[in-house]
């Protein structure tokens, strides 16, 4: 039915005319839908031949529209109204893959959508500041005229974008340049009490501030371990690094106030600094004096992607009361590989959401980070995004109420996001993070860190990961995230096993195996990796910037070479021209063993340059 919105607010018209066509309510003709403000939270519900909706927050009228059909199909009335005060979603836009502009207003409607109010972009390097300008030069920063877009594009749709930005480490991509020099205490961590980083700190502001209609800045502060240990140590000799902390904190939140913005950090390193280097707490609290040194008025975020001990998680609540805030960060896992983690992110959202809700917490976080490349979707883990908003609105909600709430909101069933996982999945551990999807892709065809972790059943489980995928490629909302898995799936049914048979059949001194190899299957192999990276191409340039898709393209690129070297070394090996190949002579050792030495079947390892070889690259 054509849906005929009375009464609608002005403001409403231009959002609501982007997402509108997405909810169909059963029948013909046209309904009428009475729109009206309440006091919280929103109500949906059958008034004569139409529907009234009244809604509170912007937030609360997006989210109430996925509730149209339902009503009107049942006639039974919906009322939520939102448990936490603040439901943010953070998009890492540093480690490559930058949001476009369409992309993140692409996010933007799915947040409002799904009943978020606000979205941080984590950006270390890569938004502009005038004053320097190699700061995120060539890595596809956000210029200060597209901040302001967005921010009023988010406006529209009542969702509060925040910056969330790094004023202590986490910056080597920016500190690389020359101009920087002067004031890095080590090589991602500025250096304290030297004023060019105070002046480097206040233009930083200044940007944020002239960009962004929020008061609320995220300022980083977290992982900073070699603190006051490189440069600053060679001026002032050892000092108490929670004295070096906080200093450094209370001067740039004295600049926050100058700037009217009200600061928020990452807490671990208040924890560390205590805590012998560990963060998660199972049992006793900090010391006063330490919770004393962070400055009032500073928000202290417990972020927390791994813990399902209800222990470390209630005492570390408890932990972060102690400074007179609750502000809790969790995760949504896609920062392994090209798929997400979605089951075991699942399960710890579930977990994490409750644990804020027993612990009275109002303001949540869910961070999308994209460690080493940014390989996977920003748009893969809406599941675990949902699990948040459901249990925000309707506290009591478990798996199948948000598995029926997907749908509604995205017109494709959970249980095709939940196939993501097959590419990492290979042994069926659903209880542990694993990537053997990236570490089998570039695991050496004749160096083979990896072979001892290799599945006897990888190429079968694959073949079929394949076929799962590829049925959802034609969705014309998401069919590329499955297109892209699809064909990265058809490579390793060749691939991840590859390594492997080349070196039993070089073993066994099968020269006609090694030579089909040679001639048959690497180019096969080649071949479904310029597939897969087409398509990978389309996926990034779908949603990023193109900056940064380099770095895939060097990857696999670097992987294609080898195994057209390979190719011709086998060749050479075949036609008696050398008596051997060196890496095959090599022993098999596993890159992650048990106490007795045995490889480990289910780990995570997602550091690209240590498993394509054990040769140094960039140092």
């Amino acid at each position: 039915m054509k849906l005929n919105f009375l009464n609608l607010p002005a403001d409403l018209a231009a959002p609501l005319s982007e997402v509108s066509d997405r909810y169909e309510v059963s029948g013909s003709g046209t309904l009428s839908v009475s729109v009206s403000s309440c006091e919280c939270g929103f109500t949906v519900e059958k008034d004569g031949d139409g529907l009234k909706l009244s809604y509170a927050k912007k937030k609360d009228f997006f989210r109430a529209l996925s509730f149209l059909n339902q009503v009107w199909t049942t006639g039974e009335s919906v009322c939520q109204n939102a448990a936490f005060s603040t439901l943010c979603y953070m998009a890492d836009v540093s480690r490559n893959a930058v949001l476009s502009m369409d992309g993140a207003r692409r996010m933007i409607r799915y947040l409002a959508l799904m009943g978020y109010d606000s979205m941080m972009l984590y950006a270390e390097d890569t938004f502009e500041i005038p004053e320097y300008p190699y700061f995120g030069h060539m890595r596809g920063r956000y210029t200060c005229e597209e901040l302001r877009e967005l921010d009023d594009y988010a406006d529209s749709f009542g969702i509060e974008l925040i910056p969330c930005v790094q004023t202590l480490a986490h910056l080597k991509s920016a500190l690389r340049w020359d101009c920087f020099a002067s004031f890095i205490d080590t090589d991602d961590i500025l250096l304290v009490n030297e004023p060019k980083t105070y002046e480097f700190i206040d233009k930083m502001l200044k940007a944020i501030a002239s960009c962004f209609r929020s008061k609320r800045v995220h300022i980083g502060m977290d992982e900073a371990h070699n603190l006051g240990l490189g440069k600053y140590l060679d001026r002032n000799g050892y000092q108490n690094r929670f004295d070096i902390l906080s200093g450094h904190l209370a001067k740039v939140k004295e600049m926050c106030d100058g700037y009217g913005l009200e600061p928020m950090i990452w807490s671990d390193m208040y924890f560390r600094l205590f805590n012998h280097g560990g963060y998660y707490m199972k049992e006793g609290k900090l010391p006063a004096e330490i919770v004393e040194k962070v400055p009032k008025g500073v928000g202290l975020v417990y972020w927390d992607y791994y813990t399902e001990n209800l222990e470390i998680l209630d005492n570390m609540f408890e932990n972060h009361k102690l400074f007179g805030n609750l502000i809790f960060a969790g995760g949504a896992w896609k920062w392994t590989g090209y798929a997400p983690c979605t089951r075991i992110s699942n399960r710890r959202c579930f977990i994490h959401a409750d644990a804020c809700l027993r612990h009275g917490c109002n303001d949540v976080i869910v961070t999308g980070w994209g460690d080493n490349g940014a390989d996977a979707s920003q748009f893969s883990i809406l599941p675990s995004l949902l699990i948040y908003a459901e249990k925000c609105f309707n506290t009591s909600a478990d798996e199948d109420a948000v598995s029926a709430r997907f749908n509604a909101v995205f017109g494709i069933e959970m249980d095709a996001f939940l196939k993501m996982d097959l590419v990492e999945d290979v042994l069926g551990a659903v209880d542990k993070i694993a990537n053997p999807g990236k570490y089998l892709l570039f695991n050496g065809v004749l160096g083979g860190l990896f072979d001892s972790h290799v599945p006897e059943k990888a190429s079968a489980h694959y073949l079929n990961a394949a076929k799962e995928l590829l049925q959802y490629a034609d969705h014309p909302e998401f069919g590329y995230l499955f297109a892209t898995l699809g064909s990265l799936c058809h490579v390793l049914e060749k691939k991840a096993s590859l390594s492997v048979d080349l070196r039993k059949a070089y073993k066994d001194g099968k020269r006609d195996v090694l030579r089909w190899y040679a001639e048959k299957e690497i180019p096969e192999v080649i071949s479904r990796i310029d597939d897969f990276l087409v398509l990978l191409r389309q996926q990034w340039y779908t949603e990023n910037k193109t900056f940064g898709f380099d770095v895939q393209e060097v990857r696999l690129g670097g992987l294609k070479e080898t195994l057209r070297s390979a190719a011709v070394r086998l060749k050479s090996y075949c036609n008696e021209e050398v008596s051997a190949i060196e890496e095959l002579e090599q022993p098999v050792l596993p890159v992650k063993a048990d106490g007795d030495g045995n490889p480990r079947d289910v780990f995570s390892f997602n550091n690209w340059s240590y498993i394509a070889t054990a040769s140094k690259l960039g140092y």
